[in-house]
């Protein structure tokens, strides 16, 4: 009787032991399949009701302490890989939910509350608080009375102009070129000759060389990194637009190697501030191996060529963001990916945008250029400091120990991440506002480790350009291997990096950081020196040099600049959620990459080769007659 007592007792357990778990389990999948976007059909909307208004909002889930769903939900969306099913983003047919409406009184915001509201309750019975994000309207689609103003204007009129130059000078250049007869003044033929599109072709396609150097395979590594740029650039919105199985998404954030991922998808940029300070440093050296004494006139010369290099292409785009880009075709989301030039656009043109404003900039990815322009001030002072020889070993000392003190300190003090983290429930949030983003991705002291590094590169590969030892004498058999050991070793123990924000200042991820950060500008440095005192047949500097390569370097500015606008463009026309997978990504990507090229392609033949040759040629006249 004992046994059989027992045994009931052990089978009640283990029925209730069943029960939980299955609860669990169910509660589990609910959760899982608990969509955190429900959008009706925008376009349906649209072609229904003549006079239909559609709204996006936020639902922010009521805490219910007696729902065993609330309970599932609650602990779910604390992990930082999950999206936080406490908010739901709908998209609102507001005509469509007045059929199952009670209410007479037809006020927007009444009804959007009481719709969305029942929607929630009657999948999850749970109550919810609304925040509207955006609504669409038939009579503002309609509405066509802002189609003027002086900065839509000024663009329009200026690409007229532009292209009318291009014309005229092509023709003119053509019909005239063998004309020994052909009079004109100086500056007119210099302006022909910048502007015309068959000689632009013709300097596009040609191989820059300079005697003594060894450095063309720098052309082939920028202009990969860009492609590498734009490709990330291109399918990271995808994170933040509404989606249909945001349980994928999750389930590849889960994935080992998605934290090495991200650090590579982090500092890909560093390339181009090693890339930037190796140059500064070769040219200025090459500039001023004859001259005793270089003053004041030299840096103000050489901070003129830098602006009639990349200003007035900037400042055309910036032109484009603060007129015509508010007014192109704004989806459901288009919210999301707002553009400040229109208030911002000064903190461009001074290169201060990665300071003033930066939660709300112009074209976001420009804080690049503000960042560089200013290490390029500062690289520029420190190598004409560096001529004087008692000062040249203290500078060089400073600077290695500035590029791992300063992001130290930097991440210890504003107590943040080693790196840039993937929380998946606050990846909603604009990166821009993040303050990892904000204090060390974008400023200059964070980044200037980096550019230290290639300037070190520079005056290394400098010295030793004409001496047939020079891999030897810098070991770099033994140094690029080592580099290369430490730069995977750093970046793979990414994986063991806690999966949340800690919650207090910890020295040792803030170590972490700064030499993660730094291995992507001493590795590159020790490569990019290493292939430049490489055999002239190599078959990987051959690749790097191969002419495609080099006409993706020069439209790699032009490219930097466009991507912005294209991309958000394109996102900005979508009208529903998205499938995650790989169909949609490489669809996305390619339109992207394919219209970004064939913008870049004519924005460098029409803007930037143009008025960077006839500017230097005009300025290098006035010069000379000085």
């Amino acid at each position: 009787m004992f046994t059989l007592k027992y045994r009931s007792i052990t089978s009640i357990l283990l029925v209730l032991f069943v029960i939980k778990t299955y609860c669990s389990v169910s509660f589990a999948n609910q959760i899982e399949l608990m969509q955190i976007y429900r959008y009706d059909d925008y376009e349906e909307c649209r072609r229904t009701y003549s006079d239909f208004v559609y709204c996006n909002a936020i639902s922010q889930i009521v805490p219910a302490f007696d729902s065993k769903i609330w309970t599932s939900i609650q602990e779910y969306s604390t992990h930082p890989r999950h999206f936080d099913r406490r908010v739901i983003e709908t998209g609102t047919c507001l005509q469509k939910c007045r059929r199952t409406m009670q209410s007479v009184e037809h006020n927007l915001l009444t009804e959007l509350h009481e719709c969305v509201e029942t929607k929630i309750w009657s999948q999850y019975e749970l109550n919810s608080s609304i925040n509207v994000l955006n609504c669409i309207t038939a009579e503002e689609l309609n509405d066509t009375s802002e189609t003027s103003g002086v900065a839509r204007l000024a663009f329009l009129f200026i690409s007229i102009g532009i292209i009318m130059l291009v014309i005229f000078a092509t023709v003119y250049d053509g019909l005239n070129t063998n004309d020994p007869t052909e009079t004109r003044s100086l500056a007119t033929t210099k302006l022909i000759q910048s502007f015309s599109i068959s000689r632009n072709l013709s300097t596009l396609i040609d191989r820059e060389t300079k005697s003594g150097m060894n450095l063309r395979h720098l052309d082939g590594i920028r202009a990969l990194t860009m492609i590498i740029i734009l490709l990330t650039h291109s399918s990271i919105p995808l994170i933040r637009m509404p989606l249909k199985n945001v349980n994928d998404l999750e389930a590849q954030f889960n994935q080992p190697w998605f934290p090495i991922a991200m650090a590579g998808n982090t500092y890909t940029v560093q390339l181009f501030f090693v890339i930037g300070g190796l140059l500064l440093a070769v040219n200025i050296l090459e500039q001023t191996k004859n001259c005793n004494r270089i003053g004041v006139a030299y840096f103000f010369e050489r901070v003129k060529i830098r602006l009639i290099r990349i200003l007035p292409l900037y400042l055309f785009v910036i032109l484009f963001h603060a007129s015509w880009y508010p007014r192109m075709k704004e989806g459901l989301i288009g919210n999301r990916f707002r553009d400040y030039c229109t208030i911002n656009w000064w903190t461009n043109v001074f290169f201060i945008n990665n300071y003033i404003n930066p939660s709300e900039p112009c074209i976001q990815f420009s804080w690049y250029l503000g960042a560089d322009f200013q290490l390029y001030l500062l690289g520029t002072i420190l190598m004409l400091l560096m001529r004087i020889p008692r000062l040249f070993k203290p500078i060089v000392i400073c600077m290695t120990i500035t590029a791992f003190v300063v992001p130290i300190g930097i991440i210890y003090r504003y107590h943040l991440d080693a790196t840039v983290m993937m929380i998946l429930r606050h990846v909603l949030q604009e990166i821009r506002t993040l303050p990892y983003y904000l204090h060390v991705y974008i400023p200059s002291e964070t980044n200037a480790g980096n550019y230290f590094f290639g300037m070190l590169a520079g005056i290394t590969y400098y010295h030793l350009k004409d001496n047939p030892n020079a891999k030897s004498i810098l070991k770099l058999n033994f140094i690029l291997p080592a580099s290369a050991f430490m730069f995977i070793l750093l970046n793979s123990l990414t994986i063991m990096l806690p999966s949340d924000h800690i919650n207090q200042p910890s020295l040792s991820l803030a170590m972490y950081g700064s030499l993660l950060k730094s291995a992507w500008g001493i590795f590159p440095s020790v490569l990019l020196v290493y292939l430049a005192f490489q055999e002239k047949h190599s078959l990987l500097v051959n690749f790097l040099q191969h002419p495609i390569l080099l006409v993706g370097s020069k439209l790699s500015y032009s490219i930097y600049l466009v991507q912005y606008g294209i991309i958000y463009a394109v996102y900005k026309h979508i009208t529903y959620p998205l499938v995650y997978e790989s169909f949609t990504i490489i669809l996305f990507t390619a339109a992207i990459v394919n219209i970004t090229f064939c913008v870049a392609f004519m924005l460098h033949l029409f803007i930037e080769l143009p008025f960077n040759l006839f500017l230097k040629q005009i300025t290098r006249n006035k010069t000379a007659k000085k």
